[in-house]
């Protein structure tokens, strides 16, 4: 029994879009920072510009990050690496 495989594609780019959003008062507008979801997002499709794309296998449950399992890695203490030269430099003045 094989297990059906699916692909996911994802495509990139650009677009202008604008935002339409309705309020009762100039107060509250004002205030709105970002849209909210009662936004209309209108895409300007002779803008669209695509970069690149990715495919990628899809497998069943593949939508949560990988966990580093029973290590935690904020345990493990640092270690200096490499020596740190005092690097001073002199300034010299001529006349």
């Amino acid at each position: 029994m094989s297990i059906p495989k699916k692909f996911l594609k994802i495509w990139n780019g650009e677009c202008s879009y604008q935002v339409r959003e309705y309020f009762n008062s100039l107060a509250v507008a004002a205030k709105r920072v970002v849209p909210s979801t009662a936004a209309e997002f209108v895409v300007d499709e002779k803008s669209i510009r695509y970069q690149h794309s990715t495919i990628k296998e899809v497998v069943n449950n593949d939508d949560t990050l990988p966990t580093p399992g029973d290590k935690n890695p904020g345990k493990r203490k640092g270690e200096k690496k490499a020596e740190h030269k005092d690097n001073k430099t002199v300034k010299k003045w001529f006349c």
